[in-house]
Order: structure tokens, then sequence, then C-alpha cells
């Protein structure tokens, strides 16, 4: 029997659930009296390490389980990414929206059946076009028809423009016509086209063929009337400056160049370099010049008179002299005129002119300047363990090759024109050191990013054990049994400082724990009283 005053405990083997309270329970008893058996310093140096270790595995989980967003469209008007999100919605994908509106995302897991989804429902960016009357209206007016079919027409066009290389998306703004009973009254039709290009101008030509689209989809409409504008304000279907016609001329004879030279040289091996002094101004001269040597008869005209001899009057004056056939002699000799002869000449005469109108439209070379630089020329190696060379081309051969160029561009010696050919070595002829292996390494991790996420994780799992579980395990360990006989507590026993003193199994039994309990408890109870300990053996003795 048992002494009055002492319980005994009787415990009956525990299950899964037990051992593993026993073992927290063990668990907490050793870091608490740890915990206290620690000194300041070690103190600090432990929350230090606790406090980096939560940031590194809180940064490496975020890392490792945050979402991969892939883009699915972008570039969307607002609205079009209001009737993809809905899309998306019932097709139960999450999405995510950039770009203030204009781009989502979607997780790259899903990204194939997020774009099936939104072909099966036929998204299409930008204005609907036609599609607007595949529904029909019962209840509209004639006036909503007509401005269903201005939206319908406005959006086709966008389309087809937007469909353009140069051309990254558009927005057709139409005015139709409008017929009234009076003359003066009358509205033609205009059109104002909005372009947002991939580059920054548009091709030689493309401008008109956008303009001639638009003029030939709307009735009415002349291609005079429409309107291009880009993005940036300009309008860049007008005339060119002369900064841009100077520019496509340099550009284009150095094409010329490189196409004339390269059949020689080799893909590759020649680079050209044209500058033009370029004359802005359009001429228009009128010049009149005349040649006083050389003269022409234009007209001619002659006149001659001939007159013969002309009796004069003679005889005495009176009525007998004067009376026809009267036969009175004649007082005085009878006297005669003598014969006249008279010419006129009349001439016209031209000097030898000459008119020129000469026109010149802005363009016009003053000067051209070209270089040309070409590389070295490839030997073949002689045998197939040497390496090709690169030689320098003789002179024989530059002088050909300048003759070309100068043939290609137009070369003008009463210009003061300059063209240059030079033979030097380009620096791709240099052979090229092997990538080194850290160089191989990031190539392949960047064509595949899965792997670098992965990496990432190991490498913060190294830094972790390396610069938080392993010092903490130096400065809590040697440190410990060397102050533990002056960082202990004063109440602990004599059996929990051996305990605590002795390292610790990596896996204790939690049966074994509880055992290793009770028997310290019934240890210590003894020696503290042992006459009610020899009582309490009698009793058992006489029991049995």
């Amino acid at each position: 029997m048992a002494a009055p005053g002492t319980q005994l405990e009787k415990r009956a083997p525990v299950g899964d659930g037990g051992q593993l309270q026993a073992g927290a329970a063990a668990m907490w008893t050793r870091t608490r009296l740890g915990w206290a058996a620690m000194a300041p310093q070690q103190r600090r140096w432990t929350i230090a390490s606790s406090a980096m270790l939560i940031v590194l595995l809180a940064g490496l989980l975020w890392y490792g389980l945050r979402t991969d967003w892939r883009t699915l469209y972008a570039g969307l008007d607002p609205d079009d990414a209001r009737q993809v999100g809905l899309t998306l919605t019932q097709a139960q994908i999450p999405y995510d929206v950039a770009d203030n509106g204009t781009t989502l995302r979607v997780p790259a897991p899903q990204l194939d059946k997020a774009r099936m989804a939104t072909a099966a429902k036929g998204v299409k960016s930008g204005r609907m076009g036609f599609e607007l009357f595949d529904k029909p209206n019962w209840v509209g007016s004639e006036f909503d028809e007509q401005v269903n079919y201005q939206r319908a027409l406005e959006g086709e066009l966008e389309h087809t423009v937007g469909s353009l290389n140069d051309v990254e998306s558009a927005r057709v703004h139409l005015v139709l016509t409008h017929d009234s009973l009076f003359r003066d009254q009358d509205r033609p039709a205009k059109a104002s086209v909005v372009l947002k290009l991939r580059r920054g101008a548009l091709a030689d030509g493309e401008a008109d063929a956008i303009r001639n689209l638009v003029a030939s989809a709307v009735d009415g409409l002349a291609a005079e009337h429409v309107v291009l504008v880009d993005a940036s304000g300009h309008l860049p279907l007008g005339p060119k400056t002369p900064e841009a016609l100077q520019l496509g001329a340099e550009q284009a004879l150095e094409e010329k160049l490189i196409s004339t030279l390269e059949p020689v040289t080799g893909v590759g091996n020649v680079r050209a370099s044209v500058t033009l002094d370029y004359d802005p101004d359009a001429l228009e001269e009128t010049k009149e010049s005349y040649d006083p040597a050389q003269s022409a008869t234009l007209s001619m005209e002659r006149t001659e008179q001939t007159t013969g001899a002309q009796p004069i009057a003679a005889g005495v004056p009176g009525t007998a002299s004067n009376a026809p056939n009267s036969q009175t002699l004649p007082v005085y000799p009878k006297q005669t005129t003598q014969p006249q002869t008279s010419k006129t000449e009349s001439g016209t005469y031209g000097v030898s002119k000459t008119v020129r109108h000469l026109v010149e439209s802005p363009g016009k070379v003053h000067r051209l300047t070209a270089a040309i630089v070409v590389n070295d020329r490839l030997m073949q190696a002689q045998s197939k363990t040497a390496a090709p060379k690169w030689e320098p081309r003789s002179p024989d051969e530059l002088r050909n090759l300048t003759t070309l160029a100068q043939a290609a561009v137009g070369f003008d010696t009463s210009r003061g024109d300059v063209l240059t050919v030079q033979n030097l070595s380009f620096e791709e002829n240099h052979a090229q050191p092997a990538p080194s292996t850290p160089a191989q390494v990031l190539s392949k991790l960047e064509s595949s990013p899965l792997l670098v996420k992965y990496l990432s994780l190991l490498i913060g799992l190294m830094v972790v054990l390396a610069f938080g579980v392993r010092p903490a395990l130096r400065k809590g360990g040697p440190e410990l049994n060397a102050t533990a006989s002056h960082g202990l507590p004063k109440g602990l026993t004599a059996a929990n400082q051996a305990a605590l003193l002795q390292p610790e199994p990596a896996l204790p039994d939690p049966g074994r724990v509880r055992a290793q309990e009770m028997f310290e408890q019934v240890a210590a109870h003894m020696k503290n009283e042992p006459a009610q300990s020899s009582r309490l053996l009698q009793s058992w003795i006489h029991s049995e």
C-alpha cells in the first residue's frame, strides 16, 4: 500500500498523438533550458540569426511560389481588354492587367488554354467592322442604321490600314457626303486617318497608297480630301523635308556602292558612307540670247517705176495757143523733159535668238564625298591543318574598285567630288576566343527560366544554412559547454545540469524521455524524504 500523502501516477502506453505531444514537450523543455543557459551576447546572435533565417525563407517561398505571368495580348483598346477579361473569367482562367489596361497576362501553364478560349470567342482588336450587322436590329431607325454603317465602314478601314507592315494601328474618322437641294449647301466626303507607325516614317509611295485606299472605299471621297496624321501629330504623307530627301539620296548611293562592290569583295566585306552637298532650293530660270554674227532675211519687198520724156508747154500765151488742134506755129521751139526711173526696196532681217526655260526641282548636288572601306582578302589554306588567313589587297585591285565606285555614283571631277577607297582589316577577321565556362552556363540559364528559378532556390537555401544555421550552431555548442559552470541558473538540479551538458541524441524516443523524467522525479523524492520512501518500500514488500 502507498503511504498517506503520496500519489503515484500510473500511465498507460501512449499512441502516436501522445508521442508527438511528449516529443514537443521535451523539445520545449530543452529549448527553454538552453535559452536560460545562454549568455546575453549569444541570445542577441541567436535572435539576429533567426530573423535573417525567417526573412530569407520568406523571400525564397515568395520567389518559388509566385505566379509566372505571360503576356496574352498587348496593345489592346480598353473596351477590347474588358471583353477579353470577361472571356477569361467565363473560362475560369485568372489574369492580370498591366500597362494601363492595354496588356493582359495569364499564368504560364494556362497560356495555351487562354489562347484557345479567346480564339473560340472570336476576339478581335479594334473597333468592330461589318460584324455590327450580324445581329438584326428590328427597332432601330434609319438614322441608327446610317450611324452603324459609318461605324462599320470606319472599323473595316482601320483593320485594313492596320494590316500594313509599317503601320502598328490606325484610327479612321469619316464624314460622309451630304446632298442638298441647293448646290452651295452640298458637303463633300472627307476622311481623317491617325497612324501609329512601327518606324519613324512610311516608305516611299505608301502614303499615297493609303490615301487612295481610303478614298476608294467611300463613295464620293477624293484622295486629296484624306488627311493622314501620325501619332505625334505630324503629317507623314505630306511632301518630304529637304533633310529627308538628302538622307534618302545618301542612303540610295550607299546601297548602290555596296551592291556594286560586294560581288567582287565578298558579302560583308565592304562598308560605304556618302555625304552630299545638297541644294534644297528649287530653281526656275528663263534666258534669251542673240547672235549678231548669224542673221537671216525674214521678208523682202521691191518696187521699180520708170517714166518717159514729156512735152513742155510753149507758144504765145492765149486762146489760140491753148485751143486743141490749133495749127499756129510756135514762136519758140518745142521742148520735152528727160526720161525718169525710180526704185524702192524694203527688207526685214532677223538675228539668231535662243530662248531657254529651266526648271530645277530641289535636290541639286553641288559636291559628292564618299568613303569606302574594303576588308582584307580571305586566302584559303593550302593544307587541311592550316587555318585560312586574311591578306591585304593589291594596289591594282584597289584601283579597279575605285573605278567601279566612281562609275556607280556618277563621279564628276568638275564638281570637286572626292571618293576614297581604303583597304583595312575588319575586327571580325580576328579569331574570337571561345566563350568561358561561366559564360556558357549563363547563356544556358538565360534560355531556361525554370532552371534559374530552382537554382536560385537552391542557392538561397545554401546561403541560409551557411550564414544562418551554421554560425548559430557554432556559437551555441562549444561556448555553451565552456560556460556551463557559471551560465546555468541556480535552481536547476544536478540531474538536469548533467542532462543539459551532455549532447542530445539526434532523434530521441519520447517514451524513453518520459521514463527518464519519471525516474528522476522518483529519485529526487527519495533523496528529499528518505523515511517516507523506506516505509513505502516496506509496504510493497509486505503486500507481496
